[in-house]
């Protein structure tokens, strides 16, 4: 059974790179310009289920090459594998510098939120406390018991006696 498999996984990575798959989703692709040499595509092609690569490591390792190899071939600027994995390598280290920097952008702008957040709560608790010492002491029990019944996660906590 494992030799029958690897046959059609070798046989439909051929159709892959001569790009006449038999598969109808992988024939479109080729149409539009689209298709992909990989794994799952090989195993589409071949008709077998997810995985079923796992198992054959020679042939992961031709359809890696041979992915490699067609799209050395299809780019204009690289002349070899090599140059295709260096393009790509340097395309991540880019996309790498462009996500630390959101990233510290967006920490930098949280924290300001939290600074600006714990100004507004500061003048919130010193509205509250100065609207409190207007109410008459009988009084103030009662507001401060509504206050914190219309929101028992009231996060606010300050000295209203």
């Amino acid at each position: 059974m494992t030799q029958a498999t690897k046959n059609k996984l070798i046989e439909a990575l051929k159709r892959l790179l001569d790009s006449k798959p038999e598969n109808r989703e992988l024939r479109k692709k080729v149409r539009e310009g689209k298709l992909k040499i990989n794994n799952s595509t090989v195993e589409k092609e071949a008709g077998l289920s997810v995985g079923a690569l796992r198992r054959h490591e020679d042939v992961r390792v031709m359809v890696k090459n041979k992915s490699l190899e067609s799209r050395a071939a299809q780019d204009d600027f690289s002349q070899s594998p090599i140059d295709v994995l260096q393009s790509e390598i340097k395309q991540l280290k880019s996309d790498k510098t462009q996500a630390n920097k959101k990233k510290k952008e967006y920490l930098d702008l949280a924290k300001s939120h939290e600074q600006a957040l714990a100004t507004q709560a500061a003048s919130h608790i010193k509205m509250v406390q100065e609207l409190m010492k207007m109410l008459h002491e009988s009084e103030r029990e009662k507001a401060m018991d509504k206050v914190v019944k219309a929101r028992p996660d009231n996060l606010i906590k300050g000295d209203f006696r």
